[in-house]
């Protein structure tokens, strides 16, 4: 075989060869595929790509930790494994106890175990209770100092 490798390598030679360059390019791919953009996952990413923004809410992302005490049902949906009937359900624990004691609390919640809790320690705290009563905005601005 004159062609392509033919007078290098033998026949198993070549299989051997196109085994191996196939092998590395598929794994090459997997490797790719596997890899995530670490922008993608921050909470202050910046903004989105047009083809995801059509479909992502315009909501700006809250400030982490989230404060379960003081965020909003909004708010409580940005955090993992928390959706609307979830952010509800914690939003009326917390007026039902006058604010969470402790992240702990949240068990009492539908929906919320343990596994699920673990999950949601890096992105939330619980506040004091006499912040639950001054709503998501209360506190200083960016900047400013308490009198």
């Amino acid at each position: 075989m004159a062609g392509w490798l033919g007078g290098v390598f033998t026949r198993d030679e070549r299989m051997v060869v196109v085994f191996l360059a196939v092998s590395l390019t598929v794994g090459s791919l997997v490797m790719a595929s596997r890899r995530v953009d670490p922008s993608l996952m921050a909470p202050e990413s910046g903004p989105l790509p047009d083809s995801v923004a059509a479909v992502a809410p315009a909501a700006e992302p809250p400030a982490w930790p989230v404060d379960v005490n003081r965020a909003t049902a909004e708010e409580l949906e940005a955090l993992p494994g928390i959706g609307p009937a979830r952010a509800a359900a914690i939003v009326a624990l917390r007026e039902r106890r006058g604010g969470l004691g402790s992240l702990e609390d949240l068990l009492d919640v539908k929906g919320i175990g343990p596994k699920t809790l673990e999950r949601l320690r890096p992105f939330a705290v619980a506040g004091s209770r006499a912040d639950s009563s001054r709503g998501a905005g209360a506190g200083t601005a960016p900047g400013e100092g308490r009198t």
